[in-house]
């Protein structure tokens, strides 16, 4: 019901949208949302949403943009939703299974969790339920500090999703399938060397020898140029290993 992976949206059971178009009642919104069960009070409502000095009547606009929020939200009672006021702060409550990011973070644990007990094939499926929901970055149309912080967060495990992904694809020897994956990750963030060893790897393990020491290459140039630094001493072994015609090694 609650969407936030993208633009932020609400929908009933039914699927019917239920509109918050109001710009500050979609920042009280998704800041409650993204702190389940925990009472935020007026006070961090104020600061999220007046990053300078709030205004005189910033209490009495926090408390009508949740006055007005409650009501949009009424349909939801069935589902389970409420937002309650609990003292001098409001707690929304929704089961975990009606937020996308929430489904979204338990799917890429548990997948994390198949990888790590040798079950790459459930880690795959897993991992590719949490990876479908990512439809963007949490409410870029939010411009407030914990939505920010939220967005960075969640940009980062889904990287480490895709990563835990292709891991668990070339455990099951999917090389082929990954390597576009893997190519379109490098090539959108050059930086992580986990990626750079699953592409080698990849490429190596279907014979594709010279592309691998051209992909170590590009990497060595990007951490030169851009760093000043060489490949971790994991990648550096897995390039020797390459070049001798051996096996290829996963990085640590």
């Amino acid at each position: 019901m609650f969407t936030l992976l993208g633009r932020l949206a609400v929908a009933d059971g039914g699927g019917r949208a239920v509109t918050v178009r109001a710009a500050k009642q979609q920042a009280v919104l998704a800041v409650l949302v993204l702190r389940p069960g925990e009472v935020v009070t007026i006070d961090r409502l104020m600061a999220e949403l007046w990053q300078d000095e709030p205004p005189a009547t910033a209490k009495a606009s926090v408390q009508t943009y949740v006055y007005r929020l409650r009501r949009t939200l009424s349909p939801l009672a069935a589902d389970g939703v409420d937002l309650a006021t609990v003292g001098n702060g409001y707690t929304l409550i929704v089961p975990d299974r009606a937020v996308d990011v929430r489904v979204f973070e338990a799917a890429v644990a548990e997948g994390s969790d198949a990888l790590t007990e040798g079950e790459a094939g459930a880690a795959v499926k897993l991992l590719r339920e949490a990876l479908a929901l990512w439809r963007g970055p949490v409410a870029p149309e939010i411009d407030v500090e914990l939505v920010r912080c939220e967005r960075r967060r969640l940009e980062e495990l889904h990287l480490t999703a895709r990563e835990l992904c292709a891991e668990a694809e070339l455990r099951l020897g999917h090389h082929n399938r990954v390597i576009p994956e893997l190519e379109r990750l490098v090539e959108a963030h050059p930086f992580r060397e986990a990626a750079w060893a699953m592409l080698l790897q990849a490429l190596a393990g279907r014979g594709r020898r010279a592309e691998a020491l051209a992909a170590y290459r590009r990497l060595r140039d990007i951490l030169g140029s851009e760093l000043g630094i060489e490949p971790a001493d994991a990648l550096r072994r897995q390039h020797q290993e390459i070049l001798r015609g051996g096996g290829v090694l996963v990085m640590e």
